[in-house]
């Protein structure tokens, strides 16, 4: 379980800050800058947590630390230049599009691992991360309701993380052995 709670501590914040974004019609820009920012340098310092976790297992720990590094720079970004609605969403765009194309290569990794995978598992990653990616793009291009999409997104990386089943299996043990 301690192996498992960085993670799901990362998930939760980020479910937050996505129904924030859903609810932001209620609240300030600046509100949620200052929200956005805090909480997602701290789910990324989490995200650390779990890679520092994950040490032993390479795949996973390079996961983790890119999510974790991804997740502390947008924050920051988002504390010090999120000056305005048009930057705040390129901000997050970049983010998630930057979360699909890792979501997608972490998959091929597991593919090219030499222990047994849940093909269902990388397969559901896979098209969340194509589904991130093309949503992202999407919301760009739809003035109305960014903020509120944006935050379906981030509800979906949140869910993700709190839902994940690993997708690897030990060679020798059927326990599952990762823990991502």
């Amino acid at each position: 379980m301690y192996k498992r709670l960085p993670i799901l501590i990362y998930g939760i914040l980020v479910l937050l800050i996505g129904i924030l974004l859903v609810l932001s019609s209620y609240c300030s820009f600046k509100m949620i800058t200052l929200s956005t920012g805090i909480t997602l340098i701290v789910a990324g310092l989490f995200a650390f947590l779990a890679a520092y976790v994950q040490e032993k297992k390479q795949v996973q720990f390079v996961y983790h630390s890119l999510h974790s590094l991804a997740m502390i720079l947008y924050g920051s970004t988002i504390l010090l230049f999120g000056i305005s609605i048009e930057r705040f969403i390129d901000f997050t765009t970049f983010l998630f599009v930057f979360y699909a194309v890792s979501e997608i290569i972490f998959c091929n990794w597991l593919f090219n691992l030499n222990q047994k995978t849940i093909y269902k598992t990388i397969i559901i990653r896979f098209l969340l991360g194509l589904a991130i990616g093309f949503s992202a793009a999407m919301v760009m291009n739809f003035k109305s309701y960014q903020l509120e999409s944006f935050g379906v997104l981030f509800v979906l990386v949140g869910v993700n993380m709190i839902l994940y089943t690993p997708a690897m299996k030990g060679k020798e043990n059927p326990v599952v052995e990762s823990n991502l």
